[in-house]
């Protein structure tokens, strides 16, 4: 009667861990809530996860919440923030301002903020300043990866304080981004792969700001392809070849790119998972923490 009861107490754990998102090993780990991380808006929060296992100083993953480059408070991305802390990482559940009311520099910038904060803390929540990843879907690998890409950039850093410590990651992992806006809405193959690209164009010019042209400062300084240096940090791309939102064709270019810059690159493709990499299970949250594992243990 006990190990049955037992077996039913379980499954219901499960069950509501999967329904409610919550992780079965909270206890592994501590959550503080609700740090303001930016002179730029100081109604932006960050979650910050720790580990309990070990006092030495650990790494810490940025946490970027997708959605269409709008106001993001980063909520609907605590399973990532839970399942890395689960496993030995620190991580910073971000939020950032967005379309209509602010553009690309604005969003970007507070993704520094909070790198720098991050850094500027890390005595006091054991965290390493050295070791410090990113990673995002969506809106957020496109985030991710500009935040890799434009470390300690001048015109990307806004006013969000702690100026004097560095915005620079050494790693990163990027779902399904937008790395190119130019090739995403003029190249043939691409505009056949999502639907809707004028309604794409309109809303992602509501971030970027002008109106898209080929030859637009702004279209052009936005896309993480026109940053890369040999010296980026590690980037880990993921994309599903039937992506109906971005074009798995925006992470084979940037690889190729990443390449021949002489960047380190490494990429996975899914032939089926959509744009939230459906029915793939935890798949590709453990080929992300390979990956840190492997470049910031």
């Amino acid at each position: 009667m006990y190990s049955k009861f037992r077996f039913y107490l379980i499954k219901g754990a499960i069950i509501a861990a999967l329904i409610y998102s919550i992780p079965l090993h909270a206890s592994s780990y501590e959550v503080e809530k609700g740090l303001p991380f930016t002179k730029a808006d100081p109604s932006l929060t960050l979650d910050l996860y720790l580990p309990k296992e070990s006092d030495e100083p650990k790494p810490c993953i940025i946490v970027i919440q997708g959605g269409g480059f709008a106001p993001q408070n980063g909520q609907k991305f605590k399973p990532f923030a839970a399942y890395l802390a689960e496993r030995g990482f620190a991580a910073a559940l971000v939020s950032y301002r967005g379309r209509t009311d602010h553009n690309y520099l604005d969003t970007i910038a507070d993704n520094k903020a909070a790198v720098r904060f991050v850094r500027a803390k890390s005595s006091k929540y054991k965290i390493d300043p050295d070791r410090i990843g990113a990673m995002g879907r969506s809106a957020g690998g496109t985030l991710t990866a500009m935040l890799a890409v434009t470390g300690d950039d001048p015109d990307f850093e806004g006013n969000g304080g702690h100026e004097q410590y560095s915005s620079s990651i050494q790693a990163a992992v990027a779902f399904c981004g937008v790395f190119d806006f130019i090739s995403r809405f003029t190249d043939e193959n691409q505009i056949a792969l999502q639907p809707g690209v004028k309604t794409k164009i309109i809303s992602n010019g509501e971030w970027i700001g002008p109106p898209f042209s080929t030859d637009q400062h702004d279209w052009i300084n936005a896309s993480a392809i026109n940053h890369l240096d040999r010296k980026d940090p590690p980037i880990l791309l993921l994309h599903c070849k039937d992506d109906a939102t971005v074009p798995w064709i925006q992470t084979e270019i940037m690889h190729k790119a990443m390449k021949q810059t002489g960047a380190d690159s490494s990429v996975v493709y899914y032939e089926t998972g959509g744009h939230g990499f459906r029915d793939l299970g935890e798949t590709p949250m453990a080929e992300m923490v390979r990956f840190f594992e492997k470049q910031l243990r």
